[in-house]
């Protein structure tokens, strides 16, 4: 899948209504890392909100659906809008069939339990 960008290097929700066409660059949508800042909610179009994700340390936003951002509120440390964790987190790409095009959006990579776990060396050496 590819994913509209922006000049700014922010992810455009609905590409079918951005302003300058020309500029979207589509690139991969390949998980990255992050620290995003709860930035603003906003009107999804004929139906519910969405929520926008600001860089902590830079001018990128990021659209998600609700659903998605309950997720987050759910499994993660919140202080002041900012996601708290010792590491960037996680996140990778959406996609959903919305009003008049496609819709873009972003959510929280969870892993598994035993993906959490940095004992791979330690079940090698048991393994033995």
């Amino acid at each position: 899948m590819q994913v509209p960008i922006d000049p700014s290097g922010s992810l455009i929700r609905h590409p079918h209504r951005y302003p300058s066409p020309d500029d979207i660059v589509w690139e991969d949508a390949e998980p990255f890392e992050a620290r995003l800042i709860l930035a603003d909610v906003r009107n999804a179009q004929g139906y519910g909100k969405y929520v926008i994700w600001q860089e902590a340390h830079g001018i990128r936003r990021f659209p998600m659906d609700t659903e998605h951002a309950f997720a987050v509120v759910k499994n993660m440390l919140i202080d002041h809008g900012a996601i708290i964790t010792d590491t960037d987190p996680e996140w990778t790409f959406t996609k959903a069939h919305a009003r008049g095009g496609d819709a873009y959006g972003i959510k929280l990579v969870r892993k598994r339990f035993l993906d959490q776990e940095d004992g791979d060396a330690d079940l090698e050496e048991n393994e033995e």
